[in-house]
């Protein structure tokens, strides 16, 4: 098939989260099974890349207003081809969607921009996909825009698919945004756009595709209702049967502690002892004091409130108490980081702390600690928990999401499982799967097997790649 996909973001072109992930290895795991792939991203500033080539200047009207803008073809290979949309004005700036205060102001109409830009590029290109994948808030209008009578004719075959990496960030805006867009009145009622007398760019993406995707069975259910809906559960059970659950991947050929390069030593299965060593130099890079017999917890995590973090807090005293130690990486709210600054401050030799980004060190967070702590309020995937499992570091999670469907509660009787899992969003809850895991790190055999299980289990992309293949057969059918 010939399919195209269109996203705000792409490793390892930009990034801030888990969807440049996603974009970063579904497409080669795609073309991998033989289909020809195309990624529409915007040109951010910083954008490395060894391909820059000019392929076309294009014009489209934003609102009054036209607006010119170059295509730019970055990668291109056998079978996926990666293009951007390159405005200055729109997309030459620090950070992607806002600063670490706010969103910028005009991102609705970077993304209207954007989204016409692509359309128009595809046409101009002569691109005939077969199956158009747009990726949250920020590309959803894209799915709109098809649904234009023209832009119908030009695409006759095309299927439309929308996946949902997290719902809680929708692209709301004042009603008056609508006027940008040059759609038909219609597009603006309750059947369309319109949500609560503003416009929700990510309504627009369930309400016009042909089917929605979100990155885990649990979590298309989960947003279903009113406590993870977002207030669009109502919206999503008028497509309930267009729904569809299909958990991320993990990219192996990154993520693998037999062929990492970050590591003190590489290991497998029938060498963990290697990991110990990779135990050793973390704790010797963050100035640990820690024995080899005492337990690791690791945190790696963007500091926001979705992510469980006062629930870690509150109980990491107590686990300090019972000669747990932590490495931490992360940044985000400036309230997170003053907290943790704060514990780290007391409990210096048992809290490794470093605020900011640093993908070497989590490379070495994963392969060196024997725990993964990842307590989430709502997790629609999560991939923290998915490398953790590879690198042998157990995970503890809140059963909710992804996390529920990828981590198996460990059973001492039987020796099956992959990780510890609680329900309740409370400290108590999390402290006491902590507990469970410390007790099974205190016994060598059990927690043997319990590391052989995770690092064993197959979260690759390929799997993941077959059900979005599956999916788009069935839209051609």
């Amino acid at each position: 098939m010939n399919i195209l996909m269109v996203a705000s973001e792409m490793t390892p072109f930009a990034k801030t989260g888990g969807l440049g992930d996603v974009l970063g290895a579904l497409p080669h795991a795609l073309a991998r099974r033989g289909h020809e792939l195309t990624v529409f991203i915007p040109f951010y500033r910083g954008i490395q890349s060894t391909m820059r080539e000019l392929i076309l200047h294009g014009n489209v009207m934003v609102g009054a207003r036209p607006v010119k803008y170059n295509l730019l073809r970055i990668a291109r290979d056998r079978k996926v081809q990666v293009y951007a949309i390159n405005r200055e004005e729109y997309f030459d700036r620090t950070h992607l969607y806002g600063t670490p205060e706010r969103d910028y102001d005009d991102n609705a109409e970077r993304f209207i921009f954007f989204s016409k830009a692509v359309i128009q590029a595809i046409q101009s290109l002569g691109l005939r996909p077969q199956i158009v994948h747009a990726h949250d808030w920020q590309t959803a209008l894209v799915l709109v825009y098809l649904n234009l009578q023209h832009a119908r004719s030009s695409f006759p075959r095309a299927r439309t698919v929308f996946t949902i990496h997290n719902l809680a960030y929708q692209g709301q805006f004042e009603a008056q945004t609508f006027n940008w867009m040059g759609l038909p009145a219609h597009f603006s009622s309750m059947n369309g756009l319109e949500f609560y007398g503003r416009m929700n760019f990510m309504k627009g993406g369930i309400v016009f595709a042909d089917s929605i995707t979100t990155v885990s069975r649990r979590h298309a259910q989960e947003i279903q209702t009113p406590e993870y809906g977002f207030g669009l559960d109502g919206v999503l059970r008028s497509r309930q049967g267009s729904l569809y659950g299909i958990v991320n991947g993990a990219d192996y050929s990154v993520w693998n502690p037999k062929t990492d390069s970050y590591l003190k030593q590489k290991y497998e299965t029938n060498s963990l002892k290697n990991k110990a060593a990779c135990k050793q130099a973390l704790a010797a890079d963050l100035g640990l004091q820690i024995a080899i017999n005492k337990p690791l917890f690791g945190i790696v995590s963007r500091f926001a409130q979705q992510k469980g973090l006062d629930l870690a807090i509150k109980i990491m005293p107590e686990l300090l108490k019972k000669g747990a130690f932590f490495a931490i990486l992360g940044n985000g709210n400036t309230g997170y980081e003053k907290r943790f600054r704060e514990l780290a401050a007391r409990h210096s030799s048992q809290i490794g702390l470093r605020i900011g980004f640093d993908e070497p060190l989590a490379h070495r967070i994963f392969a060196g600690c024997d725990f993964f702590m990842m307590p989430s309020l709502y997790e629609p995937c999560g991939l923290g928990q998915l490398y953790a499992l590879r690198y042998g570091t157990i995970p503890i999670v809140r059963a909710t999401g992804g996390l529920d469907d990828t981590v198996q509660e460990w059973n001492p009787a039987t020796h099956e499982g992959t990780g510890f899992k609680f329900d309740e969003i409370a400290p108590e809850a999390l402290l006491k799967a902590c507990e469970k895991a410390m007790k099974i790190h205190r016994q060598p055999s059990s927690f043997s097997a319990l590391r052989k299980n995770a690092m064993n289990v197959d979260f690759s992309w390929e799997k993941s790649a077959a059900e979005y293949e599956t999916l788009y057969k069935s839209l051609r059918s």
